[in-house]
C-alpha cells in the first residue's frame, strides 16, 4: 500500500470514518446530484436556464427551466438542446433560483 493512501485511511479511521464506512452512504439523509445548464458559453455571458437536482436517497427532484435575461445564442441552443421559444413562457432565472436555493437548503 502506498504511503499517501495509508495516511488517508488512517486519518479517516481516527475521525470516526470506520463507523461511517460501516454504516454506508445510505445513512446520509441527502446526497444531491446537481446539474445546471447555462444560456451562454461562460458565466459572464449568460444565465442559468435549467436547474436540476435530485436526492439519491428519496428521489426528491427539482427540475425547472428558466427564462434568461437575454436570448440564447445559436451556439447555446445547440449545446443545451433547447430554444428561445421553449423558454419564453418560463419563470425568470432569478425567481427560479430562489426556489432552487430553498430546495437545496431543505
Amino acid at each position: 500500500m502506498n504511503r499517501k493512501l495509508h495516511d488517508s485511511l488512517f486519518e479517516l479511521y481516527i475521525s470516526g470514518g470506520l463507523e461511517l464506512a460501516l454504516q454506508g452512504v445510505s445513512g446520509c439523509k441527502r446526497d444531491l446530484i446537481i446539474d445546471l445548464e447555462m444560456s451562454g458559453l461562460s458565466p459572464e455571458m449568460g444565465d442559468i436556464i435549467h436547474f436540476y437536482a435530485v436526492n439519491r436517497w428519496d428521489e426528491n427532484v427539482f427540475d425547472e427551466w428558466a427564462k434568461p435575461s437575454r436570448p440564447l445564442s445559436p451556439e447555446a441552443e445547440k449545446i443545451t438542446g433547447t430554444t428561445n421559444e421553449r423558454l419564453v413562457h418560463c419563470r425568470p432565472t432569478s425567481v427560479v433560483l430562489e426556489d432552487f436555493l430553498a430546495f437545496l437548503d431543505g
